[in-house]
């Protein structure tokens, strides 16, 4: 790796934060190369220096500090809007698309999302603020690019993948592919990867490449869940909370500025109603449907990156469950289901107008969305796991997202022109899909998969020190195998935006 990487920046991620260390350790000691890290807030920086006795990073950067000081810098009124048009001019789209995923600056894109919990600077910040963020965000990354001269950045949101793509320097973040424990380095913040396309190519279908059970990371989550849901849990947890904020603000940490304690509190509480009133909505079992043909629409959870992230062009839950709705052929229903993550951020109408339409049923949550998958007739998704799901098994998919790493698959119709959406339907549910083709399909996805990813074993994101060292040096194998290659892959249909990959 010595060869073509010497200088590498590193966007710390709490998720991840003590095996993204090893990762570098491991790079630091395959190539030499300098390493700078970079840090949301204070706390963050004297954690990775109190982790790091060894010195694999040579510079730490307090992100946030440097941000907040290039934003005192920019002007105001017309000379802020004209900052910002410069910027848009050079990214080709609005300032407005990279607050989409932004959870508290963009929280009105979350439409399905309504009552996520509110936070100070959801609340404090106005439209002049969003313009500083992203004109202060986007000027330090082009600085810090060109004055260090990165080879390479690890991780990192929207802003520094813009800019790292303005200047040609290779992007990669580390992602789930939801398949076991998988992981790999996507290309992209829309988590595109063109090796598992060229991989594909080049893969058979060899019998053994199946997919029974959901990913890992579901599971835990599912089994979380489940056990916190539970009243006498979310009073502990409700007790956790308080004290955690009372030790933030004793402390003076920057998190105590981030969500507000009573709309935490309450969003527990309406975790607990919310569940509840699925009990008395959502009473369809996949039982039911034995002898009924479906589609399966699960819910996304929102503010989230999986949807408003990924899917920055399409995010309209409500609106796709009346469109498909409309479009279904008589006799097939709509399956809808509920994300645990959701409970308790939906809107208050939000279940009772899905029960409106005449054709759609709400699936009991406690269903396994792969079993809702491998019984329905096709899968509506925009970028969720259970297109993914759907696109593995040889399932028919109709997905809403553009930058899905699976919309390449014959059976998988990306829709970008909903006028068409009854076409796609009727083609998905029609006699003449190849269902055996499709599987031979999905069997060799999931053996491209596993060669252009690594395993992560049995790592969970929440015991964040319980990783193999083999993960470590695989995901570094993995790192390098795309970084020599990426000359070679290209993906076959036009960029969606200024970040898809280039063509």
């Amino acid at each position: 790796m010595k060869d073509i990487v010497q200088r590498i920046g590193i966007y710390a991620r709490s998720e991840t934060r003590l095996f993204m260390t090893a990762v570098a350790a491991e790079l630091k000691r395959r190539s030499g190369a300098t390493i700078t890290l970079y840090c949301g807030n204070a706390q963050e920086a004297e954690f990775y220096r109190s982790a790091d006795p060894g010195g694999v990073f040579d510079d730490l950067v307090n992100l946030g500090e440097c941000i907040a000081e290039q934003q005192r810098r920019l002007p105001e009124g017309d000379a802020l809007i004209a900052e910002s048009r410069s910027w848009e001019t050079r990214l080709g789209t609005t300032l407005n698309f990279l607050a989409v995923a932004h959870r508290h600056l963009g929280r009105g894109y979350s439409l399905g999302g309504f009552r996520h919990p509110r936070s100070r600077i959801s609340e404090d910040r106005h439209y002049a603020d969003l313009l500083k963020h992203y004109c202060a965000t986007l000027k330090f990354w082009d600085d810090e690019i060109r004055q260090r001269r990165f080879d390479l950045i690890l991780n990192g949101g929207r802003g520094v993948a813009a800019v790292a793509q303005l200047h040609g320097v290779p992007y990669r973040v580390m992602t789930g592919s939801r398949y076991l424990n998988y992981h790999y380095w996507a290309w992209n913040s829309f988590y595109e990867s063109p090796e598992f396309e060229a991989e594909y190519e080049t893969c058979t279908d060899e019998p053994g490449a199946e997919l029974v059970k959901p990913y890992f990371t579901h599971l835990v989550n599912r089994s979380r869940f489940i056990d916190e849901i539970r009243p006498a849990r979310l009073l502990v947890r409700s007790a956790k909370e308080v004290a955690r904020h009372t030790w933030w603000r004793l402390n003076g940490y920057e998190k105590a500025k981030g969500y507000y304690l009573g709309e935490n509190l309450r969003y527990f509480a309406r975790m607990y109603r919310d569940w509840r009133r699925l009990g008395r909505l959502a009473t369809t079992r996949l039982a039911d449907l034995d002898k009924t043909p479906f589609v399966f629409y699960p819910l996304h959870l929102e503010p989230e990156m999986a949807l408003q992230g990924l899917s920055p062009e399409y995010f309209y839950q409500l609106s796709l469950i009346a469109a498909v709705s409309r479009d279904l052929p008589a006799g097939v229903l709509l399956a809808v289901k509920e994300a645990f993550g959701a409970v308790g951020r939906r809107p208050a109408d939000f279940y009772g107008q899905i029960a409106e339409f005449k054709n759609v049923v709400m699936l009991h949550p406690l269903e396994l969305g792969v079993d809702c998958v491998r019984r329905a007739a096709a899968v509506v998704t925009i970028c969720g796991t259970a297109g993914f799901e759907a696109a593995v098994m040889g399932r028919p998919v109709v997905a809403f997202g553009r930058h899905n790493v699976y919309n390449f698959l014959p059976h998988v119709t990306p829709v970008t022109d909903e006028a068409r959406l009854q076409e796609h339907l009727t083609q998905a549910l029609g006699a003449e899909f190849d269902a055996s083709a499709a599987r031979r399909a999905g069997r060799r996805f999931i053996r491209a998969i596993v060669q252009r990813s690594f395993d992560m074993r049995e790592y969970n994101y929440i015991d964040l020190a319980c990783f193999d060292p083999r993960s470590v040096s695989e995901a570094c194998d993995c790192l390098d195998r795309g970084l020599r290659a990426a000359a070679l892959y290209a993906t076959k249909r036009a960029p969606a935006s200024p970040w898809a990959l280039p063509t």
